[in-house]
């Protein structure tokens, strides 16, 4: 559009020059100084009416935006960042005991190990040297804690033991009278007193760990059958219990033996040394004549107990 403002104008002043030029063209009589006159006439009046158009001109104003209401304005977002750095890690150098015990094995007798009362017997262990120093044979295993057991309060170990081998340590006990379960805890000791055995700080002892009570057995077992002699319609039937004894607690497996067949394998459990009495089987009979019956125990014993003779009369 402003191009074909200047477009405009500039045929305008054209058109005013011509004009002027034809009103002032010379005539047969003009003088050279007439046209001269004439022609900076013309020059003149073209740069005035250049100037007055140039001061006519609107200039253009760079629109400048405006807060208009109720327009959203754009908005910046900052966001921090913060950057958390690692703590650094401290490391600790410990240096590993002179004198540890880095394994035990149980050679024998390992824990919870059935023992009978007053009895025997030797306990070893296998226990491997985990410190940095060598065992020398004056070095002893010594009793700290629980039951001793009558064992002795410590045994030398009597051999030289590098830091990496083991060594087979034995000590001789003997199981208490009453029955329970029985632990003493042993650790080692050096030469000039000072005790140490398992675990990161070497204060943690190894023992030995003992049931003491009697091998299952059924020491006795008494039938019982009622009616004690039956006579009546047939078939009949007999009904058999047995008092069973056993020495202590545990599980037994048992049947009845009889002249007109065998009962099923069944089974007794006692909660601790003593008497119970069986469920009751029942026993039919067919025909007149005695019944002999019997107990079996076919665990732990494998043992017969006293047989009864009951008398079988049928009536019509």
């Amino acid at each position: 559009m402003k191009k074909q403002m200047m477009s405009l104008k500039t045929w305008l002043v054209l058109a005013i020059c011509l004009g002027l030029s034809a009103c002032n063209l010379p005539t047969g009589n003009s003088t050279a100084s007439d046209i001269t006159n004439q022609q900076t006439s013309v020059a003149l009046t073209v740069a005035v009416l250049q100037t007055q158009i140039s001061i006519t001109e609107t200039p253009s104003v760079p629109q400048i935006a405006t807060n208009t209401p109720g327009a959203e304005l754009p908005t910046s977002t900052l966001t921090a960042t913060a950057t958390v750095q690692p703590p650094t890690p401290t490391i600790t150098f410990t240096p590993a005991p002179t004198f540890r015990i880095s394994k035990v094995t149980d050679v024998n007798f390992p824990d919870d190990t059935l023992v009978k009362p007053n009895t025997e017997f030797t306990k070893t262990w296998r226990i491997t040297n985990g410190g940095t120093g060598t065992w020398t044979p004056g070095f002893k295993l010594v009793f700290v804690s629980g039951d001793a057991m009558g064992g002795p309060a410590s045994v030398a170990i009597g051999q030289t033991v590098l830091p990496g081998n083991s060594l087979d340590v034995s000590v001789k006990l003997k199981s208490p009278g009453t029955t329970k379960t029985y632990q003493g805890k042993w650790m080692l000791q050096t030469d000039t007193g000072t005790t140490f055995g398992l675990g990161a700080n070497a204060d943690g002892a190894f023992w030995v760990k003992i049931k003491v009570d009697q091998p299952l057995a059924v020491t006795a077992a008494t039938i019982s059958v009622a009616p004690a002699a039956y006579t009546g319609v047939c078939p009949g039937a007999l009904a058999i219990t047995a008092s069973v004894t056993a020495n202590t607690s545990g599980k037994i497996t048992y049947y009845f033996i009889t002249s007109l067949g065998n009962s099923g394998t069944l089974d007794l459990t006692f909660d601790a040394a003593g008497a119970k009495t069986t469920p009751v089987f029942t026993l039919p009979v067919l025909i007149t004549g005695p019944v002999t019956i019997s107990f079996y125990n076919d665990y732990p014993n494998h043992q017969e107990f006293g047989a009864v003779t009951i008398p079988v009369t049928c009536t019509p």
